[in-house]
Formats: C-alpha cells, sequence, structure tokens
C-alpha cells in the first residue's frame, strides 16, 4: 500500500510541476497582483528569458526585483542628500526614514533566493516576500501629510510595491501548487 501511495505522489507532484512551469504561470500570477498590467509587463520578459523551470523562474523575478529595490533604494540616498544641501531637513527626513526599510526588502528578497534549494522553500520565500513588500509600505507614512510624496518618487515608490507584490503572489502560487501551504 504505502508504494502505490508514493506512485501516486509522485505522479501527483510531478503533474502539479508540469503544469505550474507552463506559460499558464505567468498568466496565474499576474491575475492575482494589485496590478496585472505592470506585472505582465515586468514578468513576461523573464518567462521568456530561458527560465524553463519554476525555481528558474521565480529566481529570475526575484533577481529583477531586488534590482528594481536596490536601485529605488540608490535614488533614495541622492534625494536625501539633495534635501539636505536644499535645506529641507523634513523632506531629508522623509527620506531618510525610508533608507532602512528598502535595505531590509533588498536583504529579505537577497535571503529569499538563497534559500530556493531548501524543502518548503516556495512557503519560506513567500514569508520573505511578504517581508519585503511591508517594510516597503511602511515608506508611504513616512510622508505626511498623506500625499506628500513627491511625484516622481511615488512613481518609482510605486514600481518597488508592484515588484514585490509579484514576488508575493508567485511564491505564494507556487507553495500553494507543490502543497507547501
Amino acid at each position: 500500500m504505502g508504494c502505490s501511495y508514493n506512485n501516486y505522489l509522485f505522479v501527483f507532484t510531478f503533474l502539479s510541476l508540469t503544469y505550474i512551469s507552463s506559460a499558464d504561470l505567468v498568466s496565474d500570477v499576474c491575475s492575482k497582483t494589485k496590478d496585472p498590467a505592470y506585472c505582465f509587463k515586468f514578468v513576461k520578459p523573464l518567462y521568456k528569458l530561458g527560465t524553463t523551470t519554476p525555481i528558474d523562474f521565480t529566481n529570475a523575478t526575484l533577481e529583477a526585483s531586488k534590482n528594481v529595490l536596490y536601485l529605488v533604494y540608490l535614488d533614495i540616498l541622492g534625494r536625501e542628500t539633495k534635501a539636505s544641501k536644499s535645506n529641507n531637513p523634513v523632506l531629508a527626513g522623509q527620506y531618510r526614514e525610508c533608507k532602512p526599510r528598502y535595505e531590509y526588502a533588498v536583504s529579505a528578497l537577497r535571503r529569499s533566493q538563497a534559500i530556493s534549494d531548501l524543502p518548503n522553500h516556495y512557503k519560506r520565500m513567500a514569508r520573505l516576500a511578504g517581508h519585503a513588500l511591508t517594510e516597503i509600505q511602511y515608506c508611504d507614512s513616512n510622508f505626511t501629510p498623506i500625499g506628500s510624496m513627491p511625484a516622481d518618487f511615488k512613481a518609482l515608490h510605486q514600481n518597488s510595491l508592484n515588484v514585490c507584490d509579484i514576488c508575493l503572489v508567485l511564491t505564494t502560487h507556487l507553495a500553494i501548487k507543490t502543497g507547501a501551504i
């Protein structure tokens, strides 16, 4: 009996992984994000790069997302310096408060990539992607009154929220499909 159960489990897992490695993965994931159009634009080229397995696709998505967050982090450093030099301590402080949030989010996505070969990796990756998204969301509260975030930074910040959302939805989707959740 144990042998037939193991055979069934193997076949089920194989079929599940075959399904999630199909091109439908992009549609499934992007349809669940907060901005599906942005997701398709961001993820589709990554899928076409030859990422044939779900974990390769996930790592490519995490890498691209981490790069987006890091570029925004570097932008924050420049904006903080510029605000300080232009004698705008409030704006400089708002950017200063965002810096550690972005540092943590970059680190969380980096750690998520590092655990991709561990058991239940998608579940753990989803948890880290969720932490990255939460950290980025905290940056919104630094700009008071609400709506005082400069428009050009708001667009960059929104991209950061979008890529973290994509990472969270992707890793959660794969954790569910593989039975980790």
